[in-house]
């Protein structure tokens, strides 16, 4: 873990400044970039042949912006473009004895959402899950080469009566929006992780589960996902930013949620969370949301080494 450097995209009001907390010191920074945010500082490495993780650690602090405080302003999935064509999404599964493996298109970063953000289910879905998981994020440079970035906590929602149709109809049953953590860990992953999931409704704990995910798998993912993605041109455009979900549960047996139902996961290792709201568009007009726009950030207990970033 000592190695590890957690990356925040900050933005107050007008300014933009990236937040880094270094694992290996404890210490934590609100950084300037001559170059805009995290996704224009690391197309600037990259075009630079220059160290992602040495560039970061040797910018100065945000002459206006306090290293340690909640930031304002809305939080922003991690390296996302403005162009939310140049973010691509999409779910990668291994062959295990109840799921087959393979690749499945999402959607762009307008189906991208991050902590404390609802998550918008359309008038059409014949039902809801969710999947916990770490996401992989990789950014294609201007020589047309993929680049891991590192990886962070996301929600995968998807329809599963939809996906037990036709083919089509399976693809179609992943076009839902996902939520993503607002941080972003640099690197590989180096120690195994846990994932706490919880799902809460009308205020009351409907289920608590925990998974596991071992060093031996990431490796498996990892190597499926890029090489899927090295292999198709379409996906190598200069610019482009890939959100590849990798699920840390199996289908069977999934929960069905319903509106209003609040998604909570975290990570103990990475003292990482993440907490979305579930909104149906037919009933969003009956039963509105109850307004909680800070609960995804200050209603769990985190370490105050996480908390400043949030």
């Amino acid at each position: 873990m000592d190695d590890y450097l957690l990356l925040l995209d900050v933005c107050h009001k007008d300014q933009r400044a990236i937040g880094l907390f270094d694992f290996h010191n404890g210490q934590s920074l609100r950084a300037l970039s001559e170059h805009g945010g995290l996704y224009e500082t690391l197309q600037f490495c990259a075009r630079r042949h220059l160290n992602w993780s040495e560039h970061l650690r040797s910018l100065p602090a945000h002459p206006r912006l306090p290293a340690e405080g909640h930031p304002q302003g809305p939080l922003r999935p991690p390296l996302k473009p403005s162009d939310n064509l140049l973010a691509q999404v999409c779910e990668v599964t291994l062959n295990t004895a109840h799921t087959h493996q393979g690749w499945f298109y999402k959607g762009n970063g307008n189906l991208l959402k991050t902590d404390g953000e609802a998550l918008a289910i359309p008038y059409h879905a014949l039902s809801i899950s969710s999947q916990p998981g770490v996401v992989c994020v990789y950014l294609v440079d201007h020589f047309k080469q993929l680049r891991f970035v590192g990886f962070s906590l996301g929600q995968d929602i998807h329809d599963p009566l939809l996906s037990h149709q036709d083919a089509s109809s399976c693809a179609q049953s992943r076009l839902r929006q996902c939520a993503i953590a607002p941080a972003l860990i640099l690197g590989e992953l180096q120690h195994s992780l846990s994932l706490n999931v919880r799902v809460e409704r009308q205020g009351a704990q409907l289920s608590y589960l925990g998974y596991h995910l071992d060093l031996q798998n990431w490796w498996a993912l990892r190597k499926y996902s890029q090489t899927f993605l090295e292999q198709n041109e379409q996906f190598l455009q200069p610019g482009m930013v890939h959100y590849v979900f990798h699920s840390a549960s199996r289908r069977e047996n999934e929960l069905q949620l319903q509106h209003g139902d609040w998604l909570d996961l975290d990570c103990p290792e990475l003292e990482l969370g993440l907490s979305n709201q579930v909104s149906e568009e037919e009933l969003l007009h009956l039963y509105p949301l109850e307004s909680q726009p800070h609960r995804g950030r200050t209603h769990r207990t985190r370490p105050t080494r996480l908390r400043q970033h949030y």
